[in-house]
């Protein structure tokens, strides 16, 4: 892209956003956008100083029920490109408002699931106003370092095409970043090395950890609710009761972007604690994808480890 666009807004037809444009100056630096917090913090550590980068959605969203509003769609106009997930994580990118945005602004976009290898269930979660589709492949890779090492260099491609004058600083910045989730990754492992087999078990809130699972020789026992939209009949606490008396794990792990008031009838009939885990967005206390990975290192090592 070899020049910035001084735009003005306006709504279309059928809710498209158009943008009256005229060429400035030679563009100095890129713009990228990204989907959520955790993936331009990704994002962020490959361009180093050569490109801004910022997220469409705030920081306590949930990417799976998040809707993008006008405002959102003018913001991803004044971006260079954008990168998302994929795999169905964010329906808001399918709506026809911001995909005719995306395309009538002829804004360049990376889908991260198309480059790395994808665990496939056959399974469609019914959210009520949507569908979470997991047949074509598991969203949730970043909750794997290994897997996110798959993409690194992808999104480093992808900028230097962008902004060719740049691509070496964006490949180094690439290798460094791979080298650092390749340490985590190394941390990780050596940190759940202290827990037993029999406590290699997680009962957590959604179906976010099949990647963590699989790289870290955990067994998934239960989900307190598999469409976080809806709540929990007596059912499904009188099953999870079962499950939590049958395999002896006492900590249940919530995740701060749910409302998950569910657990205080298990906390209270279960006598379990209540612990927690970060996936689709961050915490208070932690801002960087390394930093989440890291906090739920030390959640599970914590109540899950012998002591």
């Amino acid at each position: 892209m070899a020049f910035t666009l001084n735009r003005r807004a306006f709504m279309g037809v059928a809710g498209t956003l158009v943008l009256a444009t005229r060429p400035l100056a030679a563009q100095e630096r890129l713009s990228i956008a990204t989907s959520m917090p955790i993936l331009e913090d990704i994002v962020s550590n490959i361009v180093g100083e050569s490109a801004d980068v910022f997220s469409i959605m705030p920081a306590n969203a949930d990417p799976h029920t998040w809707e993008a509003t006008p405002e959102d769609m003018v913001r991803v106009t004044e971006a260079s490109a954008f990168i998302y997930i994929g795999a169905l994580l964010e329906p808001f990118v399918e709506t026809g408002g911001w995909r005719r945005t995306v395309r009538d602004n002829d804004i360049p976009e990376l889908v991260v699931t198309d480059h790395v290898e994808l665990i496939v269930v056959d399974m469609v979660i019914d959210h009520g106003d949507h569908v979470h589709d997991l047949r074509g492949g598991d969203p949730h890779i970043w909750l794997d370092p290994l897997t996110m090492v798959q993409a690194v260099p992808a999104i480093a491609d992808f900028l230097a095409e962008l902004d060719p004058d740049n691509a070496e600083a964006y490949k180094a910045n690439a290798e460094t970043y791979a080298v650092s989730l390749e340490e985590l990754h190394a941390n990780l492992e050596e940190a759940f090395a202290s827990i037993p087999e029999e406590r290699r078990k997680l009962l957590v809130f959604h179906d976010a950890f099949r990647y963590f699972a699989a790289r870290y020789d955990f067994e998934i026992i239960g989900i307190v609710l598999e469409n976080p939209d809806s709540e929990a009949s007596a059912r499904d606490i009188a099953d999870l009761l079962n499950v939590i008396d049958e395999s002896g794990i006492d900590v249940v792990f919530a995740e701060p972007q749910f409302n998950t008031s569910v657990l205080d009838v298990l906390s209270a009939e279960g006598d379990v604690t209540i612990a927690t885990l970060l996936t689709d967005s961050f915490a208070d206390e932690v801002d960087t994808y390394i930093g989440l990975m890291e906090f739920n290192r030390d959640q599970i090592v914590e109540y899950l480890g012998e002591g």
